[in-house]
């Protein structure tokens, strides 16, 4: 080996040490620096709640869309049924009370739900009088 190529093989050797000792000099500075390295490690974990909150929302989203496809479904099959209790009731009068109660029946036909929930309500009242009359005889 001649002594320009033994110079030119230690002067690489020179350079890759110099890269690897920077490289070495960069890792250490990084682990030294604990303020930085806790605020990517925050970084990642709130990225990493981000989505695990976006996805959540996704499910209940779609969770509350099932639900609100159920319910509306349930909905009409309540409806359905009053409709067919109401026409029951009206049969079993007679006629000259049901040709005065069959145009207070159209509202009703038209938007059961409320009249459902109002004659609900009325019979909770009325079993609360009732609990309340009663209790008092006792």
């Amino acid at each position: 080996m001649t002594t320009s190529a033994r110079e030119e093989e230690i002067r690489q050797d020179i350079e890759r040490t110099r890269e690897q000792l920077g490289e070495t000099v960069e890792a250490l500075a990084h682990k030294v620096d604990v303020p930085a390295r806790v605020k990517e490690t925050v970084q990642v974990k709130t990225e990493e709640v981000k989505q695990q909150a976006q996805a959540k929302a996704e499910e209940v989203t779609e969770r509350v869309l099932e639900g609100t496809g159920a319910l509306q479904a349930k909905a009409v099959e309540v409806a359905q049924h009053a409709e067919h209790l109401i026409d029951q009731a009206l049969d079993k009068l007679p006629p000259p009370v049901a040709a005065r109660i069959e145009p207070l029946m159209a509202p009703v036909r038209q938007r059961p739900l409320p009249v459902v929930a109002v004659a609900v309500g009325v019979l909770l009242v009325l079993r609360l009088v009732l609990r309340r009359l009663l209790g008092r005889k006792r």
